[in-house]
This record gives C-alpha cells, structure tokens and sequence, in this order.
C-alpha cells in the first residue's frame, strides 16, 4: 500500500505502495484495505479448496467402499458450509469495498487540493475548508457501507488533514504544479494500470489453460471409461470439479475483466497526460484534474470491468 495513505486498495485492487515525496503529503488514514481484500481472497480460496478436497473423499469412498472416508467428506462438505455462513456474516468483500473506496477518496482529494483540480480551482476562497467538506461528505455516506475508521474521534473527521506539504505544493506556480501532477500522480496511475493490466492478462491466460487442461483431461477420462480402460474408477467427476473451482477462482479474481478494464483507463489516461501537458491551459486546468480523477476512480473501474465480464 502506498506509504501516503494506509487506506489504499484496486486494487485490482488497489493497495499499492508509492515512495514519492508528494504522495507522502497525502494524509494518512489507517491500514484496513488490504487486510480486508487478502481476508476476502482467502476465504474463497479455502472454501473452494476445502469443497474440492470433500469431492475427492467422496469419489474415494464410493470407490473403496470406505466408511471412514464418506465420514471424512461429509466432514469436509459441512465445513465448506461453515466457511460460507462465516463469510457472509463478516462480509470481507463488501468492508473491502468501502475500505478501498475511502482510501481513494481521500487521495483523489488531496491532489485535486494540490493542483487547483476539481472544485479546488484557484478562485476558491478558502480551500482547505472546502477539502474538509468534501471529504466529510464523501466518508459519512462510505460509513453506512462499511467503512470503518478504527481511530478515535472519528467526528469532523476532515477538520485538520490538509498537510503543509500539500499546502506547499498548492502554492507554487501553475508549471510547477502542473508538472508535479504529471509526474507524481498521472505518470504514476499509468505505470499502475500498465503494471495490473499485464500481470491481469497473464492470471487470465494460465488459470484458462488450468481449466481447459483440466476439462480436455475429464474428457479423455470419460471417453476412456466409456471403453471399460478405467474399470471402476471415474475420474470425470473430480475433474470437473477441480475446472469449476478453477472457473469459480478467475470469476472471483476477475482476470480478464480487469485485463480490459485497466488497459482501456491506460488508453486514456494516456491521451489525456498527452493534452495536459500541451494543449491544457491554466484556464482549463481544473476540468483536466478532475477527469483524470475520474479516470482512475475505483467506480470507473468497476464500470468498465462489467463491460470487460
């Protein structure tokens, strides 16, 4: 996670680490994005492992006529309803949702503050009382969703997180911030998405050569078995069942959708740090930050990667 705001996610998702001196000005929140999202993978991980190895007890006790063995796969199979009813109660994906959401929130806003972007243009009175409101704003309606702030005194929350770095940056000359935005948060969002889009696009090409491995496999066994070469022995079942979990594993991951999702927010975050660094001007400059923003927004992603599904 990036070491300005311990909230970070996209995560595809979004959890991320920057060593940039203007990252570090972005206040810090407490770490819970990852802890959530790693929670949220695990338990969908062991659960489609634990369901997979019950599968495997079951085909062998009906195989062997083992007692001890159909007693360890209905062990199996209630645990894997276990981890289900837990999962659902502690409700991992949707805390990590908000978790992330709030980290972005809070660094969208800090860098619009920084770079006269958004409602933070330069003909605002008095900005830092705009960036607490907004930032209220933003994490009241994200509390009834799930975001937790462990931290105490939790009310006017926005009241006081302007840093002076973020200050200083907002101060200098519009070149000076233009380029800092540039280089520190747009050239830095498209190493990102360049990064997650590629390491997305080889998840969503070895897990599909797991699955159709595995299914051509159940073929070739059924085929067999259909000849009498396996006896009593059928293997199609665990195998199919060992592809639906490969199946299930990329759907939770969402390999390919987010390979399409980041590599379009690329594209155009691409065209737009082209025209921000040539045709935007001064006058313009607030619409410009706030589209990047809007670019690399959690919602944004999560609205491409329907498309990308």
């Amino acid at each position: 996670m990036r070491s300005g705001l311990a909230l970070g996610s996209v995560a595809v998702a979004r959890c991320r680490t920057v060593a940039s001196d203007n990252e570090r000005a972005v206040p810090p929140l407490r770490p819970a994005c990852a802890a959530h999202q790693g929670e949220s993978f695990r338990v969908v991980r062991t659960q489609l492992i634990v369901l997979l190895s019950a599968t495997t007890a079951a085909s062998l006790a009906e195989r062997l006529d083992s007692r001890a063995l159909m007693v360890v796969a209905a062990v199996l199979y209630g645990l894997t309803v276990g981890i289900g009813i837990h999962a659902s109660r502690r409700r991992a994906r949707a805390h990590w949702q908000a978790h992330r959401a709030a980290a972005e929130v809070v660094k969208s806003l800090a860098w619009q503050y920084m770079a006269h972007g958004g409602p933070f243009h330069s003909r605002v009175k008095d900005p830092d009382a705009l960036f607490a409101e907004r930032l209220e704003d933003r994490l009241r309606e994200l509390r009834k969703v799930g975001w937790e702030d462990a931290r105490e005194g939790t009310a006017g929350f926005g009241a006081g997180l302007v840093t002076p770095a973020m200050r200083a940056v907002r101060v200098k000359p519009f070149t000076v911030r233009r380029d800092v935005h540039l280089r520190d948060r747009v050239l830095e969002q498209l190493t990102w998405y360049r990064n997650r889009a590629g390491r997305a696009r080889r998840a969503s090409l070895y897990w599909s050569g797991v699955t159709t491995a595995l299914t051509v496999t159940a073929l070739l066994a059924a085929v067999l078995r259909a000849f009498g070469m396996f006896g009593r022995w059928d293997l199609t079942g665990l195998l199919s069942a060992a592809a639906a979990a490969g199946v299930a594993w990329q759907e939770v991951r969402r390999h390919r959708p987010l390979t399409y999702a980041h590599t379009l927010v690329e594209q155009d975050l691409e065209t737009l740090r082209v025209a921000m660094a040539t045709t935007v001007t001064e006058e313009r400059w607030a619409d410009a930050v706030a589209e990047a923003e809007r670019l690399v927004s959690p919602q944004h992603t999560d609205w491409l990667v329907r498309f990308g599904s």
